[in-house]
Protein backbone atom coordinates (compact mmCIF):
# COMPACT_ATOMS: atom_id res chain seq x y z
CA UNK A 1 0.00 0.00 0.00
CA UNK A 2 1.42 3.38 -0.98
CA UNK A 3 2.16 5.93 1.72
CA UNK A 4 0.62 9.22 0.62
CA UNK A 5 0.40 10.69 4.11
CA UNK A 6 -2.88 11.99 5.44
CA UNK A 7 -4.88 11.98 2.21
CA UNK A 8 -8.60 12.58 1.85
CA UNK A 9 -10.28 11.55 -1.40
CA UNK A 10 -13.51 13.50 -1.92
CA UNK A 11 -16.16 12.39 -4.42
CA UNK A 12 -18.84 15.10 -4.69
CA UNK A 13 -22.15 13.97 -6.19
CA UNK A 14 -25.27 16.11 -6.17
CA UNK A 15 -28.60 14.46 -6.82
CA UNK A 16 -29.81 17.18 -9.19
CA UNK A 17 -28.61 18.14 -12.65
CA UNK A 18 -30.42 20.35 -15.15
CA UNK A 19 -28.78 19.23 -18.40
CA UNK A 20 -28.68 15.52 -17.59
CA UNK A 21 -31.09 14.60 -14.77
CA UNK A 22 -29.74 12.21 -12.12
CA UNK A 23 -26.52 11.86 -14.11
CA UNK A 24 -24.46 10.46 -11.24
CA UNK A 25 -26.87 7.53 -10.99
CA UNK A 26 -27.24 6.76 -14.69
CA UNK A 27 -26.43 3.13 -15.52
CA UNK A 28 -23.03 2.71 -17.15
CA UNK A 29 -21.54 -0.70 -17.75
CA UNK A 30 -24.11 -2.36 -15.52
CA UNK A 31 -23.83 -0.09 -12.46
CA UNK A 32 -24.57 3.52 -11.46
CA UNK A 33 -22.01 5.89 -12.94
CA UNK A 34 -20.72 7.04 -9.55
CA UNK A 35 -19.61 3.49 -8.77
CA UNK A 36 -16.81 3.71 -11.32
CA UNK A 37 -15.21 6.62 -9.48
CA UNK A 38 -15.61 4.99 -6.06
CA UNK A 39 -14.08 1.76 -7.35
CA UNK A 40 -11.22 3.56 -9.10
CA UNK A 41 -10.39 5.30 -5.81
CA UNK A 42 -10.41 1.98 -3.99
CA UNK A 43 -8.34 0.25 -6.69
CA UNK A 44 -5.71 3.00 -6.44
CA UNK A 45 -4.88 1.48 -3.03
CA UNK A 46 -3.69 4.74 -1.53
CA UNK A 47 -4.37 4.04 2.10
CA UNK A 48 -6.49 7.20 2.00
CA UNK A 49 -9.83 8.17 3.46
CA UNK A 50 -12.54 8.15 0.78
CA UNK A 51 -15.56 10.36 1.34
CA UNK A 52 -18.65 10.60 -0.87
CA UNK A 53 -20.45 13.88 -0.18
CA UNK A 54 -24.00 14.33 -1.44
CA UNK A 55 -27.40 15.81 -0.71
CA UNK A 56 -29.11 12.77 -2.22
CA UNK A 57 -30.05 9.77 -0.09
CA UNK A 58 -29.90 7.31 -3.01
CA UNK A 59 -26.32 8.35 -3.78
CA UNK A 60 -25.36 8.16 -0.11
CA UNK A 61 -26.86 4.67 0.13
CA UNK A 62 -24.70 3.53 -2.81
CA UNK A 63 -21.65 4.93 -0.99
CA UNK A 64 -22.62 3.03 2.16
CA UNK A 65 -22.48 -0.22 0.18
CA UNK A 66 -18.70 0.29 0.10
CA UNK A 67 -18.45 1.01 3.84
CA UNK A 68 -16.63 -2.24 4.58
CA UNK A 69 -13.93 -1.15 2.13
CA UNK A 70 -13.40 2.15 3.91
CA UNK A 71 -15.73 4.50 2.03
CA UNK A 72 -17.65 7.04 4.13
CA UNK A 73 -20.89 8.82 3.18
CA UNK A 74 -21.40 12.45 4.19
CA UNK A 75 -24.74 14.27 3.95
CA UNK A 76 -23.79 17.77 2.91
CA UNK A 77 -25.79 20.84 4.03
CA UNK A 78 -28.65 21.84 1.73
CA UNK A 79 -26.93 25.17 0.96
CA UNK A 80 -24.17 23.16 -0.73
CA UNK A 81 -26.61 21.24 -2.94
CA UNK A 82 -27.63 24.10 -5.23
CA UNK A 83 -26.54 24.86 -8.78
CA UNK A 84 -24.54 27.82 -7.46
CA UNK A 85 -22.71 26.00 -4.69
CA UNK A 86 -18.97 25.96 -5.35
CA UNK A 87 -16.79 22.87 -5.40
CA UNK A 88 -14.37 24.62 -3.05
CA UNK A 89 -17.08 25.07 -0.42
CA UNK A 90 -18.02 21.39 -0.78
CA UNK A 91 -14.37 20.39 -0.26
CA UNK A 92 -14.00 22.64 2.78
CA UNK A 93 -17.18 21.15 4.26
CA UNK A 94 -15.73 17.66 3.66
CA UNK A 95 -12.50 18.57 5.46
CA UNK A 96 -14.45 19.94 8.44
CA UNK A 97 -16.57 16.77 8.50
CA UNK A 98 -13.38 14.70 8.68
CA UNK A 99 -12.01 16.80 11.50
CA UNK A 100 -15.20 16.28 13.49
CA UNK A 101 -14.54 12.52 13.46
CA UNK A 102 -10.94 12.94 14.54
CA UNK A 103 -9.17 12.91 11.15
CA UNK A 104 -6.84 15.69 10.05
CA UNK A 105 -6.11 15.38 6.31
CA UNK A 106 -3.12 17.17 4.81
CA UNK A 107 -3.83 16.41 1.16
CA UNK A 108 -7.17 16.48 -0.64
CA UNK A 109 -7.90 14.62 -3.86
CA UNK A 110 -10.99 15.64 -5.81
CA UNK A 111 -12.55 12.96 -8.02
CA UNK A 112 -15.65 14.09 -9.90
CA UNK A 113 -17.98 11.19 -10.74
CA UNK A 114 -18.63 12.75 -14.15
CA UNK A 115 -15.22 11.38 -15.23
CA UNK A 116 -16.02 7.66 -15.02
CA UNK A 117 -13.30 6.52 -17.46
CA UNK A 118 -10.47 7.75 -15.23
CA UNK A 119 -8.79 4.72 -13.67
CA UNK A 120 -6.74 3.87 -10.59
CA UNK A 121 -3.47 4.46 -12.42
CA UNK A 122 -4.52 7.99 -13.35
CA UNK A 123 -5.22 8.75 -9.68
CA UNK A 124 -1.92 7.30 -8.53
CA UNK A 125 0.00 9.17 -11.24
CA UNK A 126 -1.52 12.48 -10.12
CA UNK A 127 -0.60 11.83 -6.49
CA UNK A 128 2.92 10.75 -7.40
CA UNK A 129 3.24 13.94 -9.43
CA UNK A 130 2.10 15.95 -6.40
CA UNK A 131 4.62 14.28 -4.13
CA UNK A 132 7.51 14.49 -6.59
CA UNK A 133 6.96 18.22 -7.09
CA UNK A 134 7.12 19.18 -3.44
CA UNK A 135 3.39 19.00 -2.55
CA UNK A 136 3.06 22.78 -2.71
CA UNK A 137 1.32 23.27 -6.06
CA UNK A 138 -2.02 21.86 -7.14
CA UNK A 139 -1.83 18.95 -9.56
CA UNK A 140 -4.47 18.81 -12.29
CA UNK A 141 -5.03 16.09 -14.85
CA UNK A 142 -4.96 17.23 -18.46
CA UNK A 143 -5.21 15.77 -21.93
CA UNK A 144 -3.96 16.92 -25.31
CA UNK A 145 -6.45 19.11 -27.17
CA UNK A 146 -8.16 17.68 -30.25
CA UNK A 147 -7.22 20.64 -32.45
CA UNK A 148 -4.90 23.65 -32.03
CA UNK A 149 -6.53 26.47 -30.11
CA UNK A 150 -5.30 28.76 -32.90
CA UNK A 151 -8.21 27.31 -34.87
CA UNK A 152 -10.77 28.59 -32.37
CA UNK A 153 -12.25 32.06 -32.33
CA UNK A 154 -15.33 34.16 -31.69
CA UNK A 155 -18.27 35.24 -33.83
CA UNK A 156 -18.78 38.98 -34.00
CA UNK A 157 -21.32 41.26 -35.63
CA UNK A 158 -22.63 40.04 -38.95
CA UNK A 159 -21.54 36.48 -38.11
CA UNK A 160 -17.91 37.49 -38.67
CA UNK A 161 -15.51 34.80 -37.50
CA UNK A 162 -12.65 36.41 -35.60
CA UNK A 163 -9.41 35.33 -33.97
CA UNK A 164 -8.65 32.35 -36.24
CA UNK A 165 -5.12 31.62 -37.40
CA UNK A 166 -5.37 31.66 -41.22
CA UNK A 167 -1.71 30.89 -41.86
CA UNK A 168 -2.57 27.47 -43.26
CA UNK A 169 -0.28 25.63 -40.85
CA UNK A 170 -1.00 21.94 -40.36
CA UNK A 171 -2.16 20.79 -36.93
CA UNK A 172 1.13 18.94 -36.37
CA UNK A 173 3.06 22.17 -36.95
CA UNK A 174 1.67 23.73 -33.77
CA UNK A 175 3.15 23.16 -30.32
CA UNK A 176 1.24 20.54 -28.33
CA UNK A 177 -1.45 22.06 -26.11
CA UNK A 178 -3.33 20.57 -23.17
CA UNK A 179 -6.62 21.25 -21.43
CA UNK A 180 -8.01 20.44 -18.01
CA UNK A 181 -10.05 17.25 -18.20
CA UNK A 182 -11.67 17.46 -14.75
CA UNK A 183 -10.73 13.92 -13.73
CA UNK A 184 -8.30 14.39 -10.81
CA UNK A 185 -7.22 17.37 -8.69
CA UNK A 186 -4.69 17.14 -5.85
CA UNK A 187 -4.04 20.02 -3.44
CA UNK A 188 -2.81 20.92 0.03
CA UNK A 189 -5.60 21.12 2.60
CA UNK A 190 -3.90 24.07 4.30
CA UNK A 191 -3.91 26.04 1.02
CA UNK A 192 -7.54 25.12 0.37
CA UNK A 193 -8.61 26.41 3.78
CA UNK A 194 -6.44 29.52 3.70
CA UNK A 195 -7.08 30.74 0.15
CA UNK A 196 -10.57 29.25 -0.33
CA UNK A 197 -9.33 28.02 -3.69
CA UNK A 198 -8.45 24.62 -5.09
CA UNK A 199 -5.75 26.12 -7.30
CA UNK A 200 -2.29 27.31 -6.33
CA UNK A 201 -0.61 30.12 -8.29
CA UNK A 202 1.28 27.53 -10.33
CA UNK A 203 -0.26 24.26 -11.49
CA UNK A 204 1.40 20.92 -12.15
CA UNK A 205 0.06 18.80 -15.01
CA UNK A 206 -0.50 15.07 -14.88
CA UNK A 207 -1.21 13.93 -18.43
CA UNK A 208 -4.00 11.47 -19.23
CA UNK A 209 -4.98 10.05 -22.63
CA UNK A 210 -7.94 11.64 -24.40
CA UNK A 211 -9.90 8.37 -24.43
CA UNK A 212 -10.11 8.43 -20.61
CA UNK A 213 -10.74 12.18 -20.39
CA UNK A 214 -14.46 12.37 -21.13
CA UNK A 215 -16.43 14.63 -18.78
CA UNK A 216 -20.13 13.75 -18.70
CA UNK A 217 -22.16 16.95 -18.94
CA UNK A 218 -25.17 16.17 -21.14
CA UNK A 219 -26.90 13.33 -22.98
CA UNK A 220 -24.48 13.50 -25.92
CA UNK A 221 -21.34 13.14 -23.80
CA UNK A 222 -22.98 10.30 -21.86
CA UNK A 223 -23.74 8.41 -25.08
CA UNK A 224 -20.18 8.97 -26.28
CA UNK A 225 -18.95 7.64 -22.94
CA UNK A 226 -21.10 4.53 -23.32
CA UNK A 227 -19.57 3.87 -26.74
CA UNK A 228 -16.01 4.42 -25.52
CA UNK A 229 -16.61 2.41 -22.34
CA UNK A 230 -17.26 -0.75 -24.33
CA UNK A 231 -13.87 -0.39 -26.02
CA UNK A 232 -11.65 0.27 -23.01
Amino acid sequence: MADFGKTLVVIPARGGSKRLPRKNLLPLGGKPMICWTIEAALAANLGARILVTSDDEEILEIARQYRSQGVAAHKRPSKLATDTASTVDVLIDAVHAERRVGCDPETVVLLQPTSPLRNAGDIRDALECFRENGQNNTVVTVCEVDHPTAWTGTIGDGCKLEGIDLSGKRSQDYQKEYRLNGAVYVAQVSMLLTTKSLFSESLIASVMPRERSLDIDDELTFKVCEAVFDRL
